[in-house]
């Protein structure tokens, strides 16, 4: 048995979790505070999943999010032009007193090295804190 490596990234935004869930859940949205991760705006192609453009992935992609927000449970899911969805990049909001944690897991793709794997990791965090930004600031 092998398993990969993971990191969860945690972020406290003082928002009602149901706002944030729904947030989360329409990926038409995550564009507008992922800016380090999309380049441009996500297009709708009517059929369950948007057009987007990811640098990393060799710039136009797709994404589809299956989510449960009265449970806080949410499955991103990304693929370089037509080809198969991967894994689910799964993202959890545990509710924190009137605000909300979430979780966000990564997994490493396989050959990353540490330093491409680190730096993603940092991008991620300041995504997440434009996530907050985006809650709190409003």
């Amino acid at each position: 048995m092998t398993t990969n490596t993971t990191a969860t990234l945690t972020e406290t935004i003082d928002a009602p979790p149901a706002t944030v869930a729904a947030d989360l859940a329409d990926p038409m949205n995550h564009p507008f505070w992922a800016t380090e991760f999309f380049a441009g705006p996500a297009a709708d192609r009517g059929d369950g999943t948007v057009a987007v453009q990811i640098p990393m992935m060799g710039g136009s992609a797709r994404m589809r999010v299956d989510a449960d927000i009265d449970r806080g449970i949410i499955d991103l899911y990304l693929a370089p032009g037509d080809a198969p969805f991967g894994e689910p990049l799964p993202v959890r909001l545990v509710p924190n007193g009137e605000g909300v944690d979430v979780l966000w897991t990564l997994g490493r793709p396989e050959g990353v090295p540490d330093p491409a794997w680190e730096d993603g990791l940092r991008s991620m965090q300041r995504e997440l804190a434009n996530l907050k930004a985006r809650h709190e600031n409003n």
